[in-house]
């Protein structure tokens, strides 16, 4: 038996007739009862009663009935994933990214995404080399860093790029200005990220040239709770602006910092395995929605 003769079959059970069904196939009359006959012989038994008025299903056509509605039922369930895949609105996505991103950035990002989809989101934060390995071993299904891997498995592909800003507390002597320069910052209380981290070695580096002295009074891995410290009075520090959100006014003060330090982001996938579409559909949001979150920052700054 064959998908068009239950096609057939279901049409005359639910129709009652030979004549509506084939209007509805857009078949001739003969057409319909010549599938019904080749389903008959198939299955052994007579599946319908000629009557004046119509045609009645016999007892064992009922009982095929019942399997042959599951079974289009099932056809139905799996048109209809096929088209939430289609729209991306469907399937599981493994991420990984750096922690403040992962806390204070994309929680708003994914919840727009999937809003109204029937997607399943794993989001898991790790440093620049622990994330690097989690897509470098095919473990995930996309990563977001803020270093560049050249890794073999790892394809990096930038994001977007920003400017690295100043966050003081606002009370701060310094916390009135428009923006604040290296040697401002001369002999003050700093937070600094780990000395291994790409992106403090670019900060320092700034110092460093400059011969401006900075008192590093605590390091941290984490940009985030380098921000805490700082809404704490600790002392300043130079991040990423993305690593602000979330902060108030009453705990952060932020502001451009010169001279520039450029700050990226890289998207990256895994070389071996295939980007889904919706994987692809993600990233594009993220995209989006991370130049709309910079340009707000930005203008905030002015």
């Amino acid at each position: 038996m064959n998908v068009r003769q239950l096609e057939a079959f279901k049409s005359i059970m639910e129709l009652g007739s030979f004549t509506r069904a084939a209007e509805k196939l857009n078949l001739t009359q003969p057409a319909v009862s010549k599938l019904i006959v080749l389903l008959e012989r198939k299955c052994g038994f007579k599946l319908f009663i000629r009557q004046q008025n119509g045609v009645v299903p016999t007892v064992e056509g009922e009982m095929l009935y019942a399997e042959v509605e599951r079974v289009f039922l099932g056809l139905e369930s799996v048109s209809a994933r096929a088209e939430a895949i289609r729209k991306f609105d469907y399937g599981k996505i493994d991420i990984v990214t750096f922690p403040s991103f992962g806390t204070r950035v994309l929680p708003s990002i994914l919840a727009e995404f999937i809003k109204d989809r029937q997607l399943t989101i794993n989001l898991s934060s790790r440093n620049s080399r622990l994330l690097v390995d989690r897509i470098a071993t095919q473990g995930v299904d996309v990563g977001f860093g803020m270093a560049r891997s050249e890794r073999p498995g790892v394809i990096s592909e930038l994001l977007c790029s920003m400017q690295a800003v100043c966050v003081l507390h606002p009370d701060h002597p310094l916390a009135g200005r428009s923006f604040i320069s290296a040697p401002d910052l001369e002999g003050e209380r700093f937070i600094s990220l780990a000395d291994e981290d790409g992106v403090q070695i670019d900060i320092d580096r700034v110092f460093a040239e400059r011969g401006i002295r900075r008192d590093i009074v605590l390091k941290s891995q984490l940009t985030e709770a380098v921000c805490s410290f700082v809404a704490e009075g600790l002392g300043i520090a130079i991040v990423d602006p993305l690593s602000t959100v979330g902060f108030g006014r009453h705990e952060l003060a932020v502001k451009r910092f010169e001279p520039q330090i450029r700050q990226d982001i890289w998207v990256m996938t895994p070389s071996f395995r295939q980007t889904s579409l919706t994987t692809q559909s993600l990233v594009k949001h993220v995209r989006k929605a991370l130049a709309i979150r910079l340009d707000e920052i930005t203008s905030s700054l002015v």
